[in-house]
């Protein structure tokens, strides 16, 4: 049997892993979350896929993840060949609608661009292997000279660093995306250009009242930038290092990684690190040295999950490379020493502070794990967040937030529908469930942390060290 890593794996479901084989391996082989890209999905594959996996198993988590505002490079059905320093005319598609148009011509699905472009700004086409800097603007006409040239396939992405474009906060398509994941209860929405709160606000009016978690997606500078804000009003974050290498210079990305992981870790939020991490898994059974390097260093940066995209979706080997994400995890987390953060989360001041001693407390004692009894999560989130080395055992009767609080790192749900309101008869049965797993031995020395029970008090903030023979009375 394989052993799971403490950080947990997305992965992306797709043609290479519709099969439910295919799907009950990956799930072995350490995938936490199944996430369907709604770029590419219609209603019925989300909800297909979607009831495929709940047939396997109850514990994996769904993510919706939007398409948000993509500019692509549309009107023509055949490659064509972009050289350097020829001149191209960017245009919006109702420009061409009815026109004759020579090659030089690249109509794009932003109608806009000619008013929010300048001169000498520069545009990317398909992720950056295509580079045109801007000499002039006429009408609708924005007249290019081509810096970096290429190949140019249909339907490629356009985008435009550092400049401020005009969408709408919300896409119809989105918008009807982020009500099919609620209405059909996902755990998670991952949101794509997250640029500032109110993108947030607009998503949270759309999902109205739900337990669905929203993942706010950082792409682009502004989402950079409005980074601190941003983090307060969603309930995670995904470094999506794709759009982000080509919207900023791709040296700041590591840069920034690190820094919104701790950011992230501070505030107790679920931090995942996506884009190109196994990537040439799409082809080949092993990943290049420095692709096994770019998620080790994930890991020690201290991320709650990493993501695998094409890989998984469209690649040959799906549960191959979940198997090696968890296999590289795995092995780096042996070396790891906790590090200890600071700052406050959701939780109560006396649960974080709680969560900071029995870190202090957890090798001196040389504890086994800790059974959190919690009707929020919260106060695991609190605790996940100092990346113990031993195993954090979420006991509750929600099944919906146990598969949620799964994407955090080190934390392992279970699920009992009968939870007793007495405390010493719940911390028993939460006990005998993790005992009953094969996760502890009788002797195993063990914290608990669960509510008071004096009346009306709802923190976490009982602290108990025992033995579990003790607990369960053998």
């Amino acid at each position: 049997m394989i052993e799971l890593s403490k950080t947990k794996i997305v992965a992306t479901i797709g043609p290479s892993s519709w099969d439910e084989n295919v799907l009950r391996e990956m799930i072995s082989n350490g995938m936490s979350v199944a996430r369907i890209n709604a770029s590419f999905a219609d209603f019925d594959e989300l909800k297909r896929v979607s009831e495929s996996i709940k047939r396997i198993t109850a514990r994996v988590a769904l993510m919706l993840d939007t398409q948000g505002h993509k500019i692509r490079v549309i009107g023509f059905n055949k490659e064509k060949e972009i050289k350097k320093e020829n001149p191209i005319i960017i245009i919006p598609q109702t420009f061409a609608k009815d026109r004759e148009l020579s090659d030089n011509y690249i109509p794009i699905s932003y109608p806009s661009l000619h008013k929010d472009i300048t001169r000498d700004a520069q545009i990317v086409l398909d992720d950056g292997n295509i580079v045109l800097q801007v000499k002039d603007i006429k009408g609708e006409e924005v007249f290019c000279t081509v810096i970096q040239g290429g190949i140019l396939k249909p339907k490629k992405t356009v985008n435009v660093p550092g400049i401020h474009l005009n969408f709408p906060s919300i896409s119809k398509k989105d918008a009807d995306d982020i009500r099919f994941a609620v209405d059909n209860n996902f755990d998670f929405i991952s949101a794509s250009f997250i640029r500032n709160i109110n993108d947030v606000a607009q998503i949270r009016k759309i999902m109205g009242n739900t337990q669905t978690k929203l993942i706010a997606k950082i792409e682009d500078r502004e989402g950079v930038d409005n980074f601190d804000q941003i983090l307060n009003f969603v309930d995670g974050i995904m470094i999506a290092r794709g759009d982000m290498g080509v919207e900023l210079p791709l040296w700041e990305v590591p840069i920034i990684q690190k820094q919104m992981i701790y950011k992230c870790r501070c505030a107790g939020k679920p931090v995942i690190v996506a884009t190109q991490m196994l990537e040439s898994m799409r082809e080949n059974i092993r990943p290049t040295r420095a692709e096994v390097s770019d998620v080790a260093n994930a890991v020690m940066d201290g991320c709650d999950a990493v993501m695998l995209s094409a890989e998984t979706s469209t690649g040959k080997y799906p549960a191959e490379s979940v198997k090696m994400a968890n296999d590289i995890a795995f092995n780096c987390e042996k070396v790891l020493i906790p590090q200890k953060v600071t700052g406050y989360t959701q939780a109560s001041i006396e649960t974080d502070v709680l969560c900071s001693s029995l870190f202090d407390m957890s090798d001196q004692l040389h504890l086994k794990g800790v059974v959190i009894l919690s009707k929020t999560g919260k106060t695991t989130q609190s605790l996940s967040r100092h990346r113990l080395n031993i195993p954090i055992w979420e006991v509750g009767n929600n099944i919906r937030r146990i598969r949620q609080n799964a994407l955090l790192r080190g934390v392992k749900g279970y699920y009992l529908k009968d939870l007793p309101q007495d405390r010493d008869t719940a911390v028993k049965r939460a006990v005998e469930c993790v005992y009953s797993y094969g996760e502890l031995d009788l002797d195993d020395k063990i914290a608990i942390i669960s509510g008071s029970s004096i009346t009306n008090k709802s923190n976490n903030t009982i602290l108990e060290i025992s033995t579990v023979k003790d607990i369960i009375g053998l």
